[in-house]
């Protein structure tokens, strides 16, 4: 055998220690990527919503009419309804300019202007509101809402609310947003 020739390879104990300091940095790294992904489905969510609502009641004042964000069991068909689960917006909601003529915050094909379809929430996201923004946000033209109280929305995953988000809109009809150890998922 000739020393300058030889091939020379990784030995079984090098590749079996290199195997578990690999396996034992996946086992603490694999977690904290699961948590990040966890962390962004809400923020992006949260980021979407909020968008939504600020986009809602500009319009209410830009067209000078009412403006209405009700959840839609299927936002993405030709004619989208106002429906759903109750206090549950995970499945998505329609945002629409009213005519004036029906107050009956229910999207009148024909009439009413649709502005806005909000898709459904990411796997593992929920959405979930209190009574006064059950079925409907609805702001009018001076941007105010027309609900009777403060409306609240929580965006929280299987981590409860403790990583949970909060969207507070208040008769003003302004916004806001509140992260993490939020009071409920379910307000």
């Amino acid at each position: 055998m000739n020393p300058g020739n030889s091939a020379r390879g990784f030995t079984l104990p090098e590749i079996l220690i290199t195997l578990g300091v690999i396996a034992i940095l996946l086992s603490v790294a694999v977690p904290g990527i699961s948590s990040t992904v966890k962390e962004n489905r809400l923020a992006t969510t949260l980021n979407s919503v909020i968008t939504d609502i600020h986009f809602a009641r500009s319009e209410a004042v830009k067209r000078e009419v009412r403006v209405i964000m009700c959840r839609s069991r299927d936002p993405n068909l030709p004619v989208p309804t106002c429906s759903g689960d109750e206090n549950n917006w995970t499945s998505g909601y329609i945002i629409f300019a009213d005519d004036g003529k029906n107050t009956n915050n229910v999207f009148d094909n024909g009439t009413d202007t649709l502005l806005r379809r909000g898709q459904p929430v990411m796997t593992g996201v929920n959405l979930h509101t209190n009574s006064f923004w059950n079925r409907n946000l609805e702001y009018n033209p001076d941007g105010s809402t027309n609900e009777e109280g403060t409306a609240r929305m929580s965006i929280c995953d299987n981590r409860g609310r403790a990583n949970g988000r909060y969207i507070i809109v208040a008769p003003s009809g302004i916004p806001k947003m509140h992260a993490r150890n939020i009071p409920t998922c379910y307000p």
